[in-house]
């Protein structure tokens, strides 16, 4: 993410919008299932799976049937956690999950995440990002409050000059958990060495560290996220899995005879062709295993993919842009892998000798 993706968040925080009010906690346990598919995080119990917003329209503030029917789908489906940011539209992507929320007439968890750009610089702005935040929810106390990553934006870092204000953000994130402004607070694109001091950090000060944000999927493990899925484990901090599908290429939907329009068909022809660094074939055999263990459990690829994430003690946030998407999504729900299942995904991921490489941020350390 560049700065001129933030250039307008700070006078969109500014904006009056509708405002709803929580009409109080679902009760969702899933349907039909011995499986306890609650997680906790922080003071909060939600599902164990979430929906991620970002790729809901970026343009829209209210009206958007597909999104509502996400949420719908979602809640009907005992899937309670529902992950933003201000970055996201700047702002317009919050203000779309609370009217979804107001039109689907129950709520769920929803966490959003402050961006530190340049231009922010103290603890303070930390806080008035986070009052934004309520506003454009409608709420008066964000469920989850996180850091959106490190303090990676450096201007000048080419002439050998960097300013660092993560502990200046962590300390601003503490002050929104002591004003009652957030019930919980997070970090996202912590590495395992910067998330024990931000753990300790925040520790020092009376404040619990609830979540960490990370890239995490079966086909993204090795680059830092399996040591810091384990450093979550160590500390207590729930994970929080993003790309968990890696953007499509494991819903089982693709492969080299069957790519999808665009943009989005060119980047991904690499993953299961190959190039100059990725071996002929590409990803195909992870992809055949997965789809035959889905036609064995009598699941979706997509449900296989998530569900190995939650057996190794994630939360997956995929996105989804329909209302059936948000079901086959649950559908990773009320049932696991079998440990042995868990290791054959592993071991045919770990025979490709590559990963993704298709966005988010690198784990900062």
């Amino acid at each position: 993410l560049g700065v001129g993706i933030f250039a307008a968040c700070a006078a969109s925080q500014r904006r009056k919008v509708r405002a709803w009010r929580p009409v109080g906690r679902l009760a969702v346990t899933a349907v039909a299932s011995e499986v306890a598919d609650r997680v906790k995080l922080g003071n909060m119990m939600i599902s164990s799976l979430g929906v991620g917003a970002m790729n809901w329209p970026l343009d829209k503030e209210r009206d958007d049937p597909a999104s509502e029917g996400v949420v719908r789908a979602s809640l009907d489906s005992g899937v309670d956690f529902f992950d933003t940011a201000e970055a996201y539209g700047f702002g317009n992507n919050e203000r779309l999950a609370a009217d979804c929320f107001a039109k689907a007439g129950k709520n769920g968890f929803i966490a959003t995440k402050f961006a530190p750009v340049p231009w922010r610089t103290k603890s303070e702005d930390v806080v008035e990002a986070c009052r934004a935040s309520c506003q454009r929810l409608g709420v008066d106390c964000l469920d989850l409050y996180m850091i959106h990553f490190p303090d990676l934006i450096q201007p000048l870092k080419a002439f050998g000059i960097e300013d660092r204000k993560d502990e200046t953000f962590l300390d601003g994130l503490a002050q929104c958990y002591k004003l009652g402004l957030a019930k919980n607070v997070g970090v996202s694109n912590y590495g395992p060495n910067m998330l024990q001091r931000a753990h300790d950090r925040l520790a020092d000060m009376g404040v619990p560290l609830a979540s960490n944000q990370f890239n995490y999927s079966l086909f993204y493990r090795n680059s830092g996220s399996q040591a810091t899925l384990d450093k979550c484990k160590e500390l207590g901090v729930t994970a929080l899995a993003y790309f968990p599908l890696c953007m499509g290429l494991l819903t089982g939907k693709y492969d080299a005879e069957k790519l999808p329009a665009g943009l989005k068909g060119v980047t991904m022809k690499k993953y299961f062709e190959g190039n100059d660094t990725i071996p002929k074939g590409g990803m195909t055999p992870l992809i055949e295993a997965i789809r035959s263990m889905a036609e064995r459990k009598g699941k979706t690829a997509s449900q296989v993919a998530l569900n190995w994430i939650i057996c190794k003690g994630a939360v997956p946030i995929p996105g989804a842009r329909t209302p059936e998407q948000a079901t086959d999504n649950a559908g990773a729900l009320g049932w696991r892998l079998s440990d042995g299942e868990v290791a054959e995904l592993e071991a045919k991921s770990d025979s490709l000798g590559f990963e993704f490489n298709g966005g988010g941020f690198k784990l900062d350390d």
